[in-house]
């Protein structure tokens, strides 16, 4: 390489760093407006502007400032997108963690944490963001080799963004106790069990559900649950009696299997004589082949 050419090289990125330099500036020096979490977004996103900047990432530094230059405007600016096309993520670990954090940070964020705490509120999303951008850059790359610095800074996002969404969620938490009391006033006593056609077995799933009926029987203490069969209408009327039998038998036996009295249960049977979707006869139709428990 010539030294003209290298001298070029040099002058080029000399402009481009006193260029990105000078937005920096002037966005960090900017007169703010907006709310409390606006502005603590607006000092968060000029810091990580000014990171990047430092690592000769001029794309992303200007992104970040124009991030900051929004906030400080007072405009609220939403956490980055995983996948949005601005980002390429090669991990797909990382990108699916990212993608699972984005909807906890939206909830935290829209639940009250931008008015109530405000600090850790941008600091959770800017952490976010942060991390965002070091998972594209690495640590997995096929095009370039990676940056000394990368993994360490790709680490350092990561926990100080999860440190943050954990002290807002904590925060929070008295709120969301409040919501969960109110919940558990209403107690559940409906249930229903859905079955495959032409057949009396429990699935894997269901069981997993019985097992929380059972719980529940038991926790609230019933006196009398009441367990009916039904089946669809594809098949002899005659033939559908004896199925929902063997449905309704076979939930009352996993529910007595579990603890629950069955001298408790009240176990009918029904065919096809009451669908929960009224079709045609020969019909298969999912939600009609079910066992419907109440608790009286």
């Amino acid at each position: 390489m010539s030294a003209t050419f290298k001298a070029m090289l040099a002058g080029a990125a000399a402009l481009m760093l006193a260029a990105c330099g000078s937005n920096i500036d002037r966005v960090a020096n900017m007169e703010t407006s907006g709310t409390p979490f606006t502005m603590a977004l607006h000092q968060g996103y000029v810091e990580l502007a000014e990171k990047e900047a430092g690592f000769y990432d001029w794309i992303d530094s200007a992104h970040f400032a124009d991030k900051a230059e929004m906030a400080g405007n007072g405009e609220v600016v939403l956490p980055e997108d995983p996948n949005d096309s601005f980002w390429y993520i090669p991990d797909e670990m990382e990108h699916a963690e990212l993608n699972a954090e984005r909807p906890r940070l939206l909830a935290a964020l829209d639940g009250g944490g931008r008015s109530e705490f405000p600090d850790l509120a941008a600091r959770a999303q800017v952490t976010y963001d942060c991390w965002v951008e070091e998972a594209e850059e690495g640590p997995v790359r096929t095009d370039r080799g990676v940056a000394e610095w990368q993994p360490r800074e790709l680490a350092k996002c990561r926990a100080e963004y999860l440190s943050a969404i954990e002290e807002l969620e904590a925060a929070m938490a008295p709120a969301m106790v409040e919501e969960v009391v109110v919940m558990e006033e209403e107690v559940v006593s409906e249930f229903i069990v859905y079955f495959a056609w032409d057949s009396d077995k429990i699935s894997p799933l269901a069981q997993g559900f019985l097992d929380d009926v059972a719980a529940e029987a038991m926790a609230q203490g019933v006196k009398l649950i009441s367990v009916g069969g039904h089946t669809d209408t594809s098949g002899s009327a005659e033939y559908n009696v004896g199925l929902s039998e063997r449905r309704a038998d076979a939930v009352a036996d996993y529910l007595a299997s579990k603890g629950v009295p069955k001298s408790a249960m009240d176990i009918r049977w029904f065919g096809e004589t009451d669908p929960m979707v009224p079709t045609g006869d020969n019909v298969r139709e999912p939600n009609n082949r079910r066992v419907e428990i109440t608790f009286e």
